[in-house]
């Protein structure tokens, strides 16, 4: 059976657990079961309660943007930018080769896509040119695959830098940056809660055409210090082109707050 459930217009912000329950010949049942079967062990049925939870985020997003998305690796950014009232279309490998992508207030592409979508790899002068003629471009991050060709429009090079401690000290760096004004203001607030880590594969040797928008301070022994291109922009031509090396793809799933207003502000940066 499925159902949908809506939240109320007047609901506060917060999260809500939600029970289902299905009353038979006067027994009211409340559990449901998950199979758990592995090779090594036998198979056995979890049983939980029949409930979830729904949270309910403050976020604003720029009206009316229509977003285009290019697949990357089993990531669930595209759900979220729905929830947050955009436009959204999945880029087709046609569409990279010869449709108009001037239409787009912004692309995003996908976890790992410059790794996995070769359609990307070809194509990827024809996103550069939609920045410069003016569009914005969100790149989430990649591994060293994106350092077999100069892909951002300046030189740039993936790394290991990660931070894989959720709760690491996060510093805004060019606190003026609409990204982090607007339509949602970005405080300490925005990385609480935060799960497994803040993020990975940060943007390491680049260009000085590049900015770096925010640091980490990781306080792991084997990975004790600074880190920065976890979320970088680099001006080129009239367009946006950004680095997003911070976990948004772990991030959204599981519902944190934080990460949605971060994103709505990165695709507001289009409506600009």
């Amino acid at each position: 059976m499925r159902f949908t459930v809506r939240a109320p217009a007047a609901v506060t912000a917060g999260e809500y657990r939600i029970g289902v329950s299905v009353t038979s010949e006067g027994e009211t049942f409340g559990s449901g079961y998950q199979v758990v079967e592995y090779p090594h062990i036998a198979r056995r049925q979890l049983v939980h309660r029949s409930d979830t939870v729904m949270k309910v985020i403050e976020v604003e997003l720029e009206p009316g943007l229509r977003v285009g998305y290019v697949e990357g690796v089993g990531d669930e950014v595209p759900p979220a930018i729905e929830q947050l009232g955009a436009e959204l279309e999945h880029i087709t490998a046609d569409q990279l080769a010869y449709d108009d992508l001037s239409g787009f207030d912004v692309i995003v592409t996908g976890v790992r896509a410059y790794e996995r979508n070769g359609d990307l790899r070809a194509n990827n002068d024809r996103l550069l040119d939609y920045v410069e003629t003016g569009g914005t471009l969100i790149v989430q991050y990649n591994k060293f695959e994106f350092n077999e060709a100069q892909y951002g429009p300046y030189p740039a090079q993936v790394s290991r830098n990660r931070v894989t401690d959720e709760f690491a000290p996060v510093r805004p760096l060019a606190t003026d940056h609409q990204v982090f004004g607007f339509p949602n203001e970005i405080t300490d607030a925005t990385w609480a809660d935060w799960v497994q880590e803040r993020g990975l594969y940060f943007l390491g040797q680049k260009d000085p055409a590049y900015t770096d928008l925010v640091e980490l301070s990781d306080t792991f022994p084997s990975n004790q210090g600074v880190k920065r291109g976890a979320l970088v922009e680099a001006r080129y031509g009239d367009g946006r082109w950004l680095y997003v090396g911070l976990g948004l793809w772990r991030q959204l799933p599981a519902g944190t707050p934080g990460a949605y207003q971060l994103l709505a502000n990165l695709l507001s940066l289009g409506g600009d």
